[in-house]
């Protein structure tokens, strides 16, 4: 009898153990879904914009993919930013250099 009261207080510290838990990792995903970035060019120059990262954890950084005139890519990344701030990086032998495609990196510290 007093075994069958250890397992049903265990089972019920348990039960209550993931209920506590649940809600912090449904947070987690809910604060992920919240990221906002948007991406911009001017000239040769890429831009991008976070917002919605958690602090101190979460980084961005703006990623362009730039085409020469004799069709040659390259990748440039721009700092790596939080949030509010804008990363910008620009395609190097600019005017000869333009923008062939623009995104982001985000990832976690």
């Amino acid at each position: 009898m007093h075994k069958a009261k250890i397992a049903t207080l265990i089972g019920f510290g348990m039960a209550a153990a993931s209920l506590i838990t649940a809600p912090s990792a449904a947070a987690a995903t809910t604060g992920a879904a919240a990221i906002d970035c948007t991406t911009w060019q001017s000239g040769a120059t890429g831009y991008a914009r976070c917002s919605g990262l958690l602090p101190f954890i979460q980084r961005f950084r703006v990623k362009v993919t730039c085409i020469d005139s004799h069709g040659t890519q390259s990748v440039i990344r721009g700092d790596s930013k939080q949030n509010g701030q804008t990363s910008s990086a620009t395609c190097p032998g600019a005017p000869n250099a333009g923008i062939y495609k623009l995104g982001y990196e985000q990832w976690m510290i």
